[in-house]
């Protein structure tokens, strides 16, 4: 099975150096598109948060997480592949086999998992399909919404989407020719992120070898299977863009208010009590700093820890509710008690949270 070379340095995939930039503000840029923004963090949640707001709502949330992916992953592909290669696959003169071959070995460098063709039935015609097998996604609906707008965006038709568990651990997903249903053209809408950004002064040690952030060569790739683990916490660890999941949290809180921010912080605290930072990773506010733009959630400008609360500022923030929860997590994991927190996500990306401990 090929590869991405790596960095005989740090170990990291030459793809991951070359298409994506730390900058010294906190945000992960692709390399060559500036409207969008990528995080590399934990991903160990996200299936457990989706079913968690699911229950709260009385409803599945899961076809709507797939749309979202879906919408994501169209709108990056459209951007990053070629339309004569476009135009070469949708006349039949590239093989799609060749096309997702090549697709699949860098989504496993970014730790989506092991994703295979099974079928293709592609003559363009109504009963064009193609199903692959995803070993071990790094989470079902947004990998099969992965799937789903890649392919939309390089035949160019709208997708119908099954999927099945066929072992533990592996999906079959299939694509074919549908139209989705009205609310979902409607519900969720495309976050991109042409703000301007806000300068910064973080100073990453950079690997001699590639120049990414040195501290990425603390991370196991593992391109067979898909999978990037932290090496001091073990958890799993995933690259991709926040426009997959921000919209989701955005559209259900407009449908049931302060509710569901609330629930995905209490999960995201929870996650974070049971170690999503190593001690070592959280000793100083400066490592905090580090930690936060490595993985691309914004820049930390002001953080004060102590037992009578928590006040924090990140600017060029993402992931918002994701970062309210681990500021939460953090002080009770400390102090060992019990918090309320607070917070306000401004217009222009910062984000200010103010966690205290509960009244007795």
């Amino acid at each position: 099975m090929a590869n991405v070379n790596v960095c005989p340095h740090c170990g990291v995939p030459l793809y991951i150096s070359s298409q994506h930039k730390w900058l010294d503000n906190g945000v992960i840029q692709p390399a060559r598109e500036s409207t969008q923004r990528l995080v590399f963090f934990e991903c160990g949640n996200l299936d457990p948060l989706f079913e968690g707001i699911g229950e709260l709502i009385g409803v599945p949330v899961e076809r709507m997480v797939i749309d979202a992916s879906r919408r994501s992953t169209k709108k990056y592909m459209e951007k990053v592949v070629p339309d004569d290669v476009k135009e070469m696959i949708r006349s039949g003169d590239m093989d799609l086999n060749l096309v997702f071959d090549s697709t699949f070995i860098i989504w496993r460098a970014m730790g989506y998992g092991k994703l295979t063709l099974e079928d293709v039935l592609y003559r363009r015609e109504k009963d064009d399909f193609i199903s692959v097998l995803a070993e071990r996604p790094y989470s079902v609906p947004l990998a099969v919404g992965n799937f789903a707008g890649s392919i939309e965006a390089i035949i160019g038709r709208e997708p119908g989407i099954e999927y099945e568990e066929t072992t533990p651990g592996v999906y079959r997903i299939k694509i074919f020719e549908a139209e989705n249903p009205p609310e979902l053209k409607q519900r969720l809408r495309w976050k991109d992120y042409e703000k301007p950004l806000k300068p910064g002064d973080i100073s990453f040690d950079r690997c001699p070898g590639c120049g990414v952030p040195a501290a990425l060569s603390a991370y196991k790739w593992d391109q067979a299977n898909g999978s990037i683990r932290n090496s001091l916490t073990g958890r799993r660890m995933v690259m991709t863009g926040p426009s997959m999941i921000d919209p989701i949290f955005d559209e259900l809180e407009g449908e049931l208010g302060e509710s569901v921010p609330r629930v995905v912080v209490e999960a995201q605290k929870r996650f974070v009590k049971s170690g999503f930072f190593a001690v070592e990773e959280v000793a100083s506010e400066e490592n905090m700093r580090v930690q936060l733009a490595l993985r691309g959630l914004g820049n930390l400008r002001e953080l004060k820890m102590g037992r009578r609360g928590v006040s924090l500022c990140l600017e060029n923030s993402t992931l918002h509710l994701l970062g309210v929860g681990l500021a939460q997590g953090l002080f009770e994991k400390a102090f060992g008690v019990e918090s309320e927190v607070e917070w306000e996500l401004r217009d222009d990306g910062d984000l200010e949270v103010s966690v205290s401990p509960k009244p007795d």
